[in-house]
């Protein structure tokens, strides 16, 4: 397993991960609830200072977020197109926030670290019957491969725009379903082959 985690260690990367899970869980939910504008905008900029005060590369850090980006200014313009200037900025905010904590989370904190602080969390489950192991294993893949999602949607797009079927969401959707549970199936297999064991 692996993380990435890279550049130079600041405070953000001696943080905790539980504390940081926690602070994406209550910030991700907590944005769309807000529907102040100006909140909204203090929260991104708290982000955007937060990612700054991380010093991670930079050209990691685009390369992780340039598909949110796309994303979110494609859902920005359709809103604009459609009247909507005020839900254009929310959606932005909203998305914005909880896509580039979570690219922060990755970039700052191992996948085992990770794994140990919802295994901590989760640790009740054991209880009635349910392996903390296994589901904190899954939620923290779940964390990491949320950029790596977002990069491959973005490489399907750009073929499928080459072919001219950009605008067919059946052409972009069957593609990144066929890639994503290849990559499944690829991660599962690593996972077994290096003796992962819940127990």
């Amino acid at each position: 397993m692996f993380s990435l985690s890279t550049g130079r260690v600041t405070w953000l990367h001696r943080v905790p991960a539980g504390i940081k899970l926690l602070v994406l869980l209550l910030a991700g939910a907590g944005v769309f609830l807000i529907r102040d504008p100006r909140i909204l905008g203090a929260a991104l900029a708290a982000t955007l200072v937060l990612m700054l005060s991380a010093r991670l590369p930079l050209r990691e850090l685009f390369h992780q977020v340039l598909p949110a980006l796309v994303l979110i200014a494609a859902l920005a313009a359709f809103h604009i197109a459609t009247g909507e200037p005020d839900l254009a900025f929310q959606v932005s905010a909203r998305l914005g926030v909880a896509i580039l904590l979570a690219v922060l989370l990755t970039m700052t904190t191992r996948v085992s670290a990770m794994v140990e602080a919802i295994e901590f969390g989760l640790f009740p489950l054991k209880y009635i019957g349910m392996s903390p192991a296994k589901i904190g294993l899954m939620l923290s893949l779940a964390i990491r491969f949320i950029p790596v999602l977002f990069a491959l949607l973005a490489d399907i797009r750009e073929a499928q725009r080459a072919r001219g079927l950009e605008r067919s969401v059946f052409a972009v959707a069957m593609p990144l379903l066929v890639r994503t549970l290849r990559m499944a199936d690829d991660l599962a297999e690593a996972i077994a082959a290096r003796g992962f064991d819940a127990d």
